[in-house]
């Protein structure tokens, strides 16, 4: 009798259906959860209606043409608000999760994902550069460059007069953000900047799973903007009809001291829209603030008619990297440039629907959005 409940109990909650049910609730609260956030942060708050009666028809009108009915208007009313720019073709986050789980079906590969030490084994198979790896920790066994185990005693040895590095988890928490990313600089066994020894720093901060990484150099073109943090690209990209399609890139850039680009909502970091010529928007966003910034607030460069023209290499490089997993239709990477102009992937994770269509003032999807609409439009009809 025992067995034969325990039978019925894993095929009612150890079935795909249940696990895709319980990924669809997690889902549900991800985007109530983020929509309170952006209400609780504007101070002008997001009850305010400001789509105009005309915009409200052509949302409609798009809608029930591409997607077979109306929709809530409360994101194309929160995109417009903090853009600035009212784009009919804005994508709803809810749908954005649809299709990005329709998308990708193998939910297990974006466990993978979450582990950092994966992406040099996607890197190096399609030939683009990542940040050198000195060690690696899995399941707190110890590796060096060359992939070769090594014990804990001879990684606090090799970590003592390394220099400055780089460390990060190798994966990311709950809130999908990484938590302590922290630059060093070891001499004698102690991080200059902590004063803490390696032993106790690793201990302190990190749990078995975690890198070591050389400290990246950007390109001046990037550098020029905030020299302090990593700045990188964020692009989406989707595989559809057989190809692999850019659908939208902003530039991350870090302020105020910090030495990440972007780690959470209220990191305080700049978010700025791209040309595909590589010039910049006119002006950048805080999410969570009100304020349009032109100039970046600590260097003072303007953001109007600033060009990035090792640009172009992003897309190439990212359509390389999708073709190393195409397992996964739709994925998110972190690209910059080394201070030689090659491209350097830092990340790649789950895409994002928030932060494109807040930065660039348009629907994250583009000209694909009517097609992809009629997809889950046929998909709706099961």
């Amino acid at each position: 009798m025992k067995k034969k409940l325990r039978n019925i109990f894993l095929s009612i909650f150890g079935g795909y259906r249940m696990r895709s049910f319980i990924f669809s609730c997690s889902a549900y609260i991800r985007r109530k959860n983020l929509y309170k956030y952006f209400s609780d942060q504007f101070d002008y708050g997001l009850n305010k209606n400001i789509l105009t009666k005309e915009q409200k028809f052509e949302i409609d009108k798009f809608y029930k043409k591409n997607y077979g009915k109306k929709i809530d208007y409360k994101w194309h009313n929160l995109f417009t608000m903090y853009s600035g720019k009212f784009d009919v073709k804005y994508m709803p986050f809810d749908m954005f999760l649809k299709f990005t789980d329709i998308m990708n079906t193998k939910r297990n590969y974006y466990e993978v994902l979450k582990d950092k030490n994966f992406l040099y084994l996607c890197a190096n198979f399609a030939g683009v550069k990542a940040p050198k790896r000195f060690f690696y920790s899995i399941n707190n066994n110890f590796f060096d460059s060359e992939s070769n185990i090594i014990s804990k005693e001879e990684f606090y040895e090799k970590m003592s007069n390394i220099g400055e590095a780089f460390i990060k988890p190798a994966a990311f928490d709950n809130t999908g953000f990484a938590k302590n990313c922290r630059i060093v600089n070891m001499v004698d066994g102690m991080d200059v900047y902590s004063k803490l020894s390696i032993k106790d720093l690793i201990e302190k901060f990190y749990d078995e799973n975690f890198i070591v990484q050389e400290k990246i150099v950007s390109h001046k073109s990037i550098s020029n903007l905030y020299s302090k943090s990593v700045n990188t690209f964020a692009v989406s990209s989707l595989i559809w009809n057989n190809q692999i399609k850019i659908t939208n890139c902003i530039l991350k850039i870090g302020r105020g001291n910090c030495f990440v680009d972007w780690n959470g909502l209220k990191s305080g970091c700049l978010l700025i829209g791209i040309n595909d010529d590589g010039t910049l928007f006119d002006y950048a966003f805080c999410i969570g603030e009100k304020k349009k910034y032109y100039a970046h607030p600590d260097t003072g460069v303007e953001f109007k008619n600033y060009k990035i023209d090792l640009f172009p290499k992003v897309r190439e490089t990212v359509v390389k990297l999708h073709s190393s997993i195409p397992w996964l239709k739709f994925c998110n990477w972190d690209i910059t440039f080394d201070c030689d102009g090659n491209p350097v992937v830092i990340e790649t994770e789950r895409p994002v629907g928030i932060d494109p269509q807040l930065s660039l003032g348009r629907s994250c999807f583009g000209d694909n959005t009517e097609e992809i609409l009629n997809f889950l439009k046929n998909d709706d009809k099961g």
